[in-house]
């Protein structure tokens, strides 16, 4: 699914997580490596003036992370759950084996065509994270 539209859904997505502060803006740390740093403008084009945005590579994200509301980990980044739960900042993936998998909460899919939000429900809770139940009923669920 193309980045921009990735961030144009996490930021309704996000008005359904009460640990998410609604009545100021949003910040969300942008974790990219050499492979995607193309993918990265693209993804924080789409997030507008809804989000304050930093974006940085892996080797920043220990010592930026417990300012942030969220992380938005492009594809194929992984191994910073640990990091994710003791922050208990939310973790977002491009990639949508990760939510599978539990190593990360929210993710982006197409099924039958149509983006599809994913949620796994053990990783939410480890973040002390949560959604509403709007969203839980129009995403697929993992445990």
């Amino acid at each position: 699914m193309p980045e921009n539209i990735q961030a144009a859904l996490l930021t309704k997505v996000l008005k359904y997580n009460p640990q998410i502060p609604q009545n100021s803006q949003i910040k969300i740390l942008v974790v990219y490596n050499d492979n995607t740093i193309l993918d990265k403008d693209e993804f924080i084009k789409g997030l507008g003036s809804s989000m304050a945005f930093k974006a940085i590579t892996t080797r920043e994200l220990a010592k930026n992370i417990s300012e942030f509301d969220v992380v938005y980990f492009m594809e194929g980044i992984n191994g910073f759950s640990e990091l994710c739960r003791s922050n208990k900042v939310l973790s977002v993936t491009a990639t949508t084996r990760f939510v599978e998998e539990g190593e990360i909460s929210l993710g982006f899919g197409i099924e039958n065509s149509k983006p599809k939000i994913l949620v796994n429900l053990t990783s939410l809770d480890m973040e002390g994270q949560s959604f509403s139940s709007d969203i839980l009923r129009i995403g697929k669920i993992f445990k």
